[in-house]
């Protein structure tokens, strides 16, 4: 994959859509797309979740202004291993912790994604719901488009929830599982039936993900996002099924 060329086209379409979907962003926040953090090119794995954190954006770590696409290429790339700017520890953090049973690592050889590249307030707190369903129908493109030219990466490990519009016009919450399998056709990917492994409480289970030239990768899934009220869940989650993971090539 052409990474600066995929990189460019996310930010001319992110800036150009920015004024319709900005009802939902953090006010005095910059909004930087943001596709994924790590190295793509190389990783084998990668943690996927909704959308980047405004916190990411905050507090001095982003510029207001645009970046040069090389700079933010390598901001993006460098992200976990930059030493003059720490990565957002108390979101990646449960993540890392997460990672450790079966051997994965940001550091190492893992990468996160996010079916939309564009930050807002949490999801919780959207003050316009059905627009924020938009954005991430529109905007998944990109995380599918990433996968389809990442034939490296083995395996996704998917956490938490989103919104979706119910039939009559009204919101409501959906796993991420379900955003991934109902989006995955238009782009030729198909999640495959789920395999649950704990029906009560946060639901857990495994998937294949079939990918446009045919093979699939496995891909587990947690209710319980890093940014929840129970973080250790997520973390319990993959301790408790290392070994099944691990068996299933992660």
């Amino acid at each position: 994959m052409d990474l600066p060329h995929f990189l460019g086209s996310v930010i001319n379409a992110t800036d150009a859509t920015a004024i319709e979907y900005a009802g939902n962003f953090s006010l005095g926040t910059p909004v930087h797309a943001a596709p994924f953090f790590g190295r793509v090119d190389v990783a084998s794995y990668a943690t996927v979740g909704l959308n980047p954190s405004p916190a990411e954006f905050q507090q001095g770590r982003w510029p207001q202004s645009a970046l040069p696409l090389n700079a933010h290429l390598s901001r993006l790339s460098d992200y976990f291993v930059s030493p003059s700017r720490p990565y957002y520890e108390s979101w990646f953090g449960v993540w890392e912790r997460a990672l450790a049973p079966i051997g994965k690592s940001y550091f190492q050889d893992t990468v996160h994604l996010d079916l939309s590249p564009r930050a807002t307030v949490p999801v919780r707190s959207c003050p316009d719901r059905p627009l924020f369903v938009k954005m991430v129908a529109a905007d998944i493109r990109w995380f599918f488009a990433l996968l389809a030219g990442l034939p490296h990466i083995r395996g996704l490990l998917v956490a938490g929830s989103s919104l979706c519009m119910t039939r009559n016009g009204n919101t409501g919450s959906v796993y991420l599982d379900r955003i991934i399998r109902q989006a995955g056709p238009r782009f030729s990917f198909e999640l495959s039936r789920a395999k649950c492994l704990r029906q009560s409480g946060p639901k857990i289970a495994l998937y294949h993900l079939s990918r446009p030239k045919r093979d699939s990768i496995p891909v587990f899934f947690c209710g319980m996002s890093p940014s929840g009220n129970s973080p250790g869940d997520l973390i319990y989650a993959v301790q408790q099924y290392a070994a099944l993971l691990k068996r299933v090539g992660f």
